[in-house]
């Protein structure tokens, strides 16, 4: 069987599968994500943030943003490890983001847009802080 007719009847067999999990009621798309990652807490992400994501992922730890920060990261008493690792967590990995909300409680907007202006790659700090608040939300 030639490498394009293989393909082909996967492609078909994984349609069938899915129609018959449609007809029968099983959950497909969405609710069937939702089902299995529940337990994960690992939210969905809709066309809006996937479009954001590649800008969180441009730092490159240079350190400019954490100038300043040690009097927030102190007396966070663990919580904010600044804000450099916080985004490198945050758009390397899916991060805990219960953890990464409450780490940037601690940086207040305004904050956020002065480090935005210094940051040579010019993360969206503000608009990174925003998706993982929303991530974070009782939402699932």
């Amino acid at each position: 069987m030639s490498a394009q007719l293989r393909a082909l009847v996967i492609l078909a067999l994984a349609l069938m599968r899915s129609l018959v999990a449609r007809v029968s009621g099983r959950p497909t798309g969405l609710p069937l994500f939702l089902e299995n990652y529940r337990d994960d807490r690992l939210p969905p992400v809709g066309p809006d943030d996937r479009d954001a994501m590649p800008a969180f992922s441009g730092c490159v730890a240079c350190g400019l943003c954490d100038r300043g920060e040690g009097e927030r990261i102190a007396a966070s008493r663990g919580e904010y490890p600044g804000l450099m690792r916080l985004v490198l967590a945050s758009s390397r990995s899916m991060p805990d983001f219960d953890a990464a909300a409450r780490a940037l409680a601690h940086v207040p907007d305004a904050v956020l847009a002065e480090k935005e202006a210094v940051c040579p790659t010019s993360i969206p700090f503000r608009r990174l802080a925003r998706f993982v608040r929303d991530k974070a939300s009782p939402a699932l």
